[in-house]
């Protein structure tokens, strides 16, 4: 937990560097304008692409959210067993759910540099 606790860390502040501060993507921020709108409006699209485009930081964000994963089934886990769930009743559902939630996180947050990486997305 403490190692998947600090990758997830350096995770969210890449995160936050990359697609909201603009740090290290040139393209955060950037303004597009719509035929016939009178505002612009920023290319969140254009900012996820082109940071995905990036074999590097796709995989950085593949791996972090498989560490995400654990961290969130553990954590998951733990939180019923504070609460006093720790039964052999309650295990298999505990699991099931530890398991269910990280995996719908993690698939939810990989999709998105796989779709960029294999052209899906572009």
């Amino acid at each position: 937990m403490r190692w998947s606790g600090i990758i997830v860390l350096a995770f969210l502040t890449w995160h936050l560097l990359d697609l909201t501060f603009g740090v290290v993507n040139s393209h955060v921020g950037t303004m597009i304008t719509h035929p016939g709108d009178e505002e612009s409006v920023k290319s969140v699209y254009a900012s996820v692409v082109h940071s995905f485009e990036r074999t590097p930081v796709a995989l950085f964000y593949v791996v972090a959210n498989i560490l995400l994963g654990i961290h969130l089934f553990h954590g998951t886990w733990s939180i019923f067993q504070s609460l006093g769930w720790n039964n052999p009743r309650f295990n298999n559902w505990r699991r099931g759910f530890a398991t269910g939630f990280a995996a719908i996180v993690v698939l939810g947050n990989v999709s998105f540099p796989i779709a960029v990486m294999a052209g899906i997305v572009g």
